[in-house]
């Protein structure tokens, strides 16, 4: 079945269980991570508390993850209505709205972005590019670089990474290859095999999840300090949003405030209770020294925002102003 079809018959199946008579509006959710993952079983249990809220007013349904709209193609899915709410990291998205990168790169929490503006001015630019409200910012996790062998350190106390090939998303391209290293963009589902085959050395992921996954029987090593962000989000088609109640909105708003504020506290513990598994399972943890720290903190940060003040030059300063807090990594 193409994927089209999938799509067509899902949104049938799903509208046709649905009572007809009714004046509930039903919102089509997806997430671009696969189902069993901890960010996508969380983004669940949220909506499940929301119908909830929403019980007789409205209903979100779930339709699933990348195997009823592969990820890539989900925001424009989104754009296009296809589906109304898209849960997932927002550099999947980068080619439609490069400013999402911010998220990337910021050292401010969920909460914190949302008192200063940051949230508003991320929302104006996906409503502009990509016909789309930003409603949540969530969770605010960082990501390591995890490897085979011990890393050997520079002079400035930096990971040299030379002869090494170690995966990331595309965004970690410039630090990978910053670090000595070459950049290998491996599909994640294939990433246990290139390791098993000792095609890439290490990857960069964040804490959670790895412990669980297969990949671990390969690394051993994890570079400490974590650097970037997690930019998961929610998005919402713009014009479904505006069809949608004042009341319906209302509720939705504070439901994703809500979500920022609980999901930002859930993954902390997660991710201590997770780094705790990984120590007691022998992982072993190369931590820099306040030199090597800042120099490698400051690599991480400046290729994101050099690569967004070329390719932005016009939301540059107020992103910067908004997802950045100078001196807390300079």
């Amino acid at each position: 079945m193409t994927v089209t079809r999938l799509i067509i018959f899902s949104t049938l199946l799903l509208l046709s269980s649905c009572d007809t008579g009714s004046d509930i509006e039903i919102i089509r959710a997806i997430s671009m991570l696969p189902r069993q993952t901890d960010y996508t079983r969380d983004f669940e249990k949220w909506i499940d508390e929301v119908n909830e809220l929403g019980e007789g007013k409205f209903k979100i349904i779930f339709v699933g993850g990348p195997e009823a709209i592969p990820t890539f193609e989900q925001a424009d899915a989104l754009r296009t209505g296809v589906v109304h709410m898209v849960f997932g990291p927002g550099t999947y998205y980068m080619g439609l709205l490069p400013e999402i990168e911010a998220l990337f790169a910021t050292n401010l929490s969920p909460l914190e972005t949302r008192m200063n503006g940051g949230i508003e001015l991320m929302d104006n630019i996906h409503q502009q590019k990509l016909n789309a409200r930003y409603l949540a910012r969530g969770l605010f996790i960082e990501f390591h670089l995890f490897t085979r062998e011990r890393p050997i350190l520079d002079s400035e106390g930096i990971p040299d990474l030379s002869n090494k090939l170690i995966r990331g998303g595309p965004v970690w391209r410039d630090f990978i290859t910053g670090l000595g290293a070459d950049y290998a963009n491996v599909a994640a589902p294939d990433v246990f095999m290139a390791l098993e085959r000792n095609m890439i050395q290490g990857v960069g992921w964040p804490i959670i999840g790895l412990e669980d996954a297969s990949w671990r029987q390969h690394l051993n090593y994890r570079i400490d300090p974590g650097v970037f962000s997690s930019d998961m989000g929610i998005i919402f088609n713009l014009q479904r949003w505006h069809s949608l109640s004042q009341q319906v909105q209302e509720l939705l708003e504070k439901a994703a405030i809500n979500y920022e504020i609980k999901s930002y506290s859930r993954f902390q513990e997660l991710t201590r209770t997770q780094d705790k598994q990984m120590r007691q399972n022998g992982m072993q943890i190369l931590s820099l020294n306040e030199g090597g720290e800042k120099k490698y903190r400051e690599l991480a940060n400046n290729v994101i925002w050099s690569r967004l003040q070329k390719r932005v030059p016009e939301h540059y300063a107020e992103l910067r102003r908004k997802f950045y807090r100078s001196g807390d990594s300079d």
